[in-house]
């Protein structure tokens, strides 16, 4: 048995038909590469680095290449891997890299560690071999350039950085959980988190049974409103329901209703160890490939 399911993000409003077709068919090409990987007998963790990797350097995703800038105008990604021995390894506000993905798998497999932040996690990358990179676009407006001018005009700087955040809605983290032929799951996600936040803030996606979350029985990747979804601990509380009752779909739902019930716009995908695969939604669009050989 094995298989693998990816996802694209979630949506709060319906984006333009291109960006629909582009991010659908962004995770059905790298999902594709994934499961063909899965099936010349690859361990997990490699496919789940590698799709999210490729994920990563297309600037469709909010991840690695094409990330949002803080308010500074800089990129801090997150990102996190999860095995099914409930090992994990996270990067947190991460800069300069071009795969976040990949120094969190060296987190994981290389130091006694289960999270590194900032500079430390930058001064690790580059110990690694990680050479320095810039994954802001050029073609995308600093966030810094839209304040000026009319600071004078609104005292409260976050009030209007929360009124520019009402025209977004999009969340388009990525992960993907994958079962191997050996049985072993490995869940991952990447972001880089929600446009003009603050210098140094973090979200669900690196943060174990928040955004990402694995054990023997089940991997989980969430995406969605980052400060909402780790509140609620949205993928342990999935995985536990799920544990027991045996019903994954009925699980997900029923977490995701949770997410609405406090207004938390979010998405989830799960994989069992049996194969089983499902995801649940409260946006308008979130992209999703899986495929199994069950």
């Amino acid at each position: 048995m094995f298989g693998l399911i990816v996802h694209g993000g979630c949506h709060d409003l319906e984006p333009t038909e291109l960006d629909k077709v582009s991010a659908n068919n962004g995770v059905k090409t790298y999902g594709e590469i994934g499961y063909k990987m899965l099936s010349e007998g690859c361990a997990a963790i490699d496919v789940v680095e590698k799709v999210i990797t490729m994920m990563e350097d297309d600037p469709i995703f909010d991840a690695g290449t094409g990330s949002f800038r803080n308010l500074n105008g800089v990129v801090e990604m997150d990102a996190m891997v999860m095995n099914s021995e409930e090992n994990c390894g996270a990067v947190h506000c991460i800069q300069k890299v071009r795969n976040p993905i990949q120094v969190a798998r060296m987190v994981m497999e290389k130091t006694p560690h289960s999270i590194l932040t900032g500079s430390g996690a930058v001064q690790f990358a580059r110990l690694h071999g990680f050479e320095e990179y810039e994954p802001a676009l050029s073609d995308v407006k600093n966030p810094s350039e839209e304040i000026k001018g009319r600071e004078r005009s609104l005292r409260d700087i976050q009030y209007y950085v929360e009124e520019i955040r009402k025209e977004d809605h999009i969340f388009s983290t990525v992960g993907v959980v994958a079962l191997d032929q050996a049985g072993r799951l490995v869940a991952g996600t990447s972001t880089g988190g929600i446009r003009m936040k603050m210098p140094g803030r973090v979200g669900d996606s690196a943060i174990p049974g928040a955004g990402t979350y694995c054990t023997r029985e089940i991997g989980l990747s969430a995406t969605g409103e980052g400060e909402k979804i780790l509140r609620m601990c949205l993928t342990y509380q999935s995985a536990r329901d799920y544990l027991n009752t045996g019903k994954l779909t009925d699980s997900l739902r029923k977490n995701v209703k949770r997410a609405s019930e406090i207004d938390c716009i979010c998405g989830l995908i799960a994989l069992t160890r049996d194969g089983e695969f499902s995801f649940a939604h409260n946006g308008a669009f979130m992209p999703v490939y899986y495929r199994t050989n069950k």
